[in-house]
């Protein structure tokens, strides 16, 4: 590729009309989440507009994918009883390279690069639908007594291992 000079990338933006679900309930809120977003103001946002709107698609392209699932999770345990549809699809970019001397020719690859796509809902879904799951209830978990309980055991597993 040392010959080689990067040129253009046709990257198409997904629309509405193509996620991957058959229903979509009206005044859906589309979260796209980017690489670079900052994961508290995504979930400010999401939470204020979950009051308004009771549904949201949450949408994680490429290395996006782990924050669009952190997101969700944040989300369905600030919010109990969400009902969930997840949908797993592919986005193709187009990536042109350009010779740097005449004698090569031009290269064109195409990626197909991974999109997650997670629709939340107050209201509940179809459960037949494959991807569906509901949330479970919030548990309040306190995490002090967990950390406790997870310094005890250390303390007591290094003292026998410690023991002749």
């Amino acid at each position: 590729m040392e010959n080689y000079v990067k040129g253009v990338n046709i990257d198409p933006e997904i629309s509405l009309s193509e996620l991957p679900f058959n229903y979509l309930p009206p005044g859906v809120v589309w979260m796209k989440v980017r690489p670079g977003s900052k994961m508290t103001n995504l979930i400010e946002y999401a939470l204020k507009s979950m009051e308004e709107c009771r549904s949201q698609v949450w949408t994680g392209v490429g290395p996006a994918i782990g924050k669009c699932i952190s997101c969700v999770e944040i989300m369905k345990r600030k919010i109990p009883n969400l009902h969930q549809i997840t949908k797993i699809s592919y986005h193709k970019c187009e990536e042109y390279w350009n010779p740097k001397n005449n004698e090569l020719d031009p290269i064109r690859i195409v990626r197909n690069i991974p999109v997650l796509h997670v629709l939340l809902s107050s209201d509940s879904l179809d459960s037949t639908v494959p991807g569906y799951q509901l949330s479970q209830p919030s548990q309040n978990i306190n995490f002090r007594q967990v950390k406790k309980i997870t310094t005890k055991r250390k303390l007591r597993n290094k003292r026998e291992t410690s023991t002749p």
